[in-house]
């Protein structure tokens, strides 16, 4: 009896300690989410860097109408690609430096406060740490 007992009791504690240190909750403590619309929405640079944008964009438009009307459709596809893909890169160039400050913001406030991984919060369903608040205050003194 005392062995049956002695069996029973070192499985019910094994299930408890497995229950508590899981291998899904030990990932699930080390994981943040961050509302990166949010940081977006907050980040001064943002509104400047789309204005930019959006005039690259007019200047294209512009060019295409010129060049166009004296092309032949497979030329207004060709320049259409070329000029599409000109916006596309100067873009790219503008939203880089966002990005980058961003990502260093979000590191510093992930090892801040040991978090091992980051999603975007439309992902979370449950759980997870959110940084957003923690990211748009770093980016302000970075």
């Amino acid at each position: 009896m005392k062995k049956v007992f002695s069996v029973v009791f070192t499985a019910v504690f094994a299930i408890c300690v497995l229950g508590f240190f899981s291998p899904a909750q030990a990932s699930a403590a080390s994981l943040g989410s961050l509302n990166i619309r949010e940081v977006l929405a907050s980040y001064p640079d943002v509104q400047t860097t789309n204005a930019a944008i959006d005039l690259e964009r007019q200047k294209a438009q512009t060019e295409f109408n010129k060049k166009a009307a004296s092309l032949d459709e497979k030329g207004k596809k060709e320049l259409f690609e070329k000029i599409n893909a000109q916006v596309e890169t100067r873009q790219e160039e503008l939203l880089k430096p966002i990005r980058e400050k961003i990502k260093k913001a979000v590191e510093a406030v992930a090892k801040e406060k040991g978090l091992d991984t980051i999603v975007d919060a439309s992902v979370i369903i449950y759980g997870g740490q959110d940084i957003t608040k923690d990211v748009i205050e770093k980016l302000k003194t970075m």
